[in-house]
């Protein structure tokens, strides 16, 4: 079988059985290109010419400009490719049985403190642009959203009176996710006084810009990059640094990991764990500043 026919045979499974959304196809499409491109270069055209040394060649040239997180991503899409060709074509080896993910060292998030929030929060005016800005921030921060998933929003899953968003997160995976007030109020008025006068044929996503098109998640990472050098803020936050204070506020605030993990969408709850990390590292930290014993032991 020709590499480049699996290829299509296996988009069109992804977007029509596993009925994946079209950003999702598009995500797996572009990584499986690199290997299509890497394996043209080696004149490799069959799937049965394909063997695990080629697989870690073209690895070690993608690890030379990549982390091991990215890595380890495209490990996994290369897994789902091949297993999807060989179950689907019996006589089509999968190459990808001995390869094994890269070790990455797990980094604590870094999150704001609340009264770092509330005054981003609060630094816009009532100007059509930062009505349409801070709604996109008080979301991100007060629903815990993906940047991804705020982009996606359609205005059929925000039900405002009843105070929820229903959001469609990683795996098509559907969750309801409460909204406080401020999140209301903002998401409101930007729905009330702004989308309107940019909205264009009959576009439903919820966040627009004045052209009308949907907005895109580096919109979203270069406004909170400038909000942070405008406010004098932590340079090291950023746009996941929301969806982390999001969780470690609620922690603080007496949530449990499981309701946690339920609202941020994590089909592990390991993944949720990571942010207990961030309170022991706290507890630790605020231990040594002010409990006098710990202050004796640093003299």
């Amino acid at each position: 079988m020709q590499i480049k026919d699996a290829l299509e045979d296996y988009m069109h499974y992804l977007q029509v059985v596993e009925n994946k959304a079209l950003s999702s196809v598009s995500s797996y499409r572009c990584e499986l290109k690199q290997y299509l491109g890497f394996l043209n270069s080696k004149n490799v055209d069959e799937m049965n010419d394909i063997d695990d040394l080629l697989i870690e060649e073209f690895l070690s040239l993608q690890q030379q400009n990549k982390t091991n997180t990215s890595i380890n991503h495209m490990i996994t899409t290369l897994r789902m490719f091949h297993r999807y060709i060989s179950m689907s074509y019996p006589a089509i080896h999968d190459p990808t049985l001995h390869i094994k993910s890269r070790k990455t060292a797990r980094k604590l998030p870094a999150f704001f403190n609340t009264a770092d929030i509330e005054r981003l929060l609060d630094s816009f005016s009532n100007s059509d642009n930062d009505l349409f800005h801070k709604a996109m921030l008080e979301i991100l921060y007060g629903c815990g959203l993906r940047v991804s998933e705020l982009c996606s929003l359609r205005l059929n899953q925000t039900h405002l009176e009843q105070g929820y968003l229903r959001v469609i997160g990683k795996g098509d995976k559907e969750r309801m996710v409460p909204m406080n007030q401020r999140s209301v109020k903002a998401l409101s008025l930007y729905l009330e006084f702004v989308r309107p006068s940019w909205v264009k044929n009959r576009n439903s996503y919820v966040f627009i810009t004045k052209s009308g098109h949907m907005v895109s998640r580096q919109y979203v990472h270069t406004l909170i990059k400038q909000k942070l050098q405008e406010l004098g803020l932590d340079e090291r936050l950023s746009a996941h640094s929301f969806r982390h204070s999001f969780a470690s506020h609620l922690l603080d605030g007496g949530a449990d990991l499981r309701s946690l993990q339920e609202l941020l969408g994590h089909s592990d709850i390991s993944t949720t764990q990571i942010y207990t990390h961030v309170q022991t590292k706290r507890l630790k930290e605020a231990y040594a500043s002010f409990h006098p014993k710990a202050k004796e032991e640093h003299k």
